[in-house]
């Protein structure tokens, strides 16, 4: 677990979040925040580390996937190659709704400790998006290369799609509660905007 996070602090160093009520917040934040809830979930050693570095491929590219192989073994490379959005990795990333849809595909095949991480993930990015909205209403959209429509689209069909597969892999814990808080906070970001749309 210590080396996956000296690895994810290295070929994420130079890295900030998009969504983030603080300007140039490190990228680390996120990992640390998605790493601990699957952590708090009871996932084995493996799968945190892999939480550490869910990003690495997709954003930095598929140089690190030997790195990740050599330090920390196949299994956690197998990990985050399943949660690596399809369409990147490469020089160039392949337009947003197709690698929106090819991640949902993705999801449909995932293993229960893939499916973990993704939904922790998602609600790491949920609990930021509606601090944003709360303080810069539709505004907080400015930031992604989507608008509301399509981002609240991609979640929505995101949670039903963990849900089919969850089923499927006959395990409701601890996918499901993650699932619940993720359509909670959804349900939340648009009262909010529907409220300041009505006061505007």
């Amino acid at each position: 677990m210590t080396r996956a996070f000296l690895l994810a602090s290295e070929l994420h160093a130079r890295q900030t979040r998009k969504a983030s009520l603080v300007p140039n917040t490190p990228y680390m934040g996120h990992l640390m925040e998605v790493a601990g809830i699957v952590l708090s979930n009871g996932a084995p050693e493996v799968a945190v580390a892999a939480a550490f570095l869910h990003d690495a491929i997709e954003d930095q590219g598929d140089h690190t996937r030997p790195l990740i192989q050599a330090q920390l073994g196949d299994e956690v490379l197998a990990l985050v190659e399943e949660c690596t959005e399809p369409g990147t990795g490469g020089a160039a990333k392949a337009p947003w709704r197709e690698r929106k849809e090819g991640y949902l595909q993705q999801v449909e095949s995932a293993s229960l400790f893939a499916l973990l991480i993704k939904c922790a993930d998602k609600l790491q990015n949920a609990r930021d998006l509606r601090k944003q909205v709360l303080l810069d209403g539709a505004q907080a959209y400015a930031v992604f290369s989507t608008g509301k429509v399509e981002k609240l689209w991609f979640y929505n069909a995101f949670v039903q799609a963990a849900r089919q597969r969850q089923s499927i892999l006959q395990a409701q814990q601890p996918v499901e509660p993650l699932l619940k808080a993720i359509t909670y906070l959804l349900n939340e970001i648009q009262t909010i905007l529907h409220d300041l749309e009505t006061l505007s």
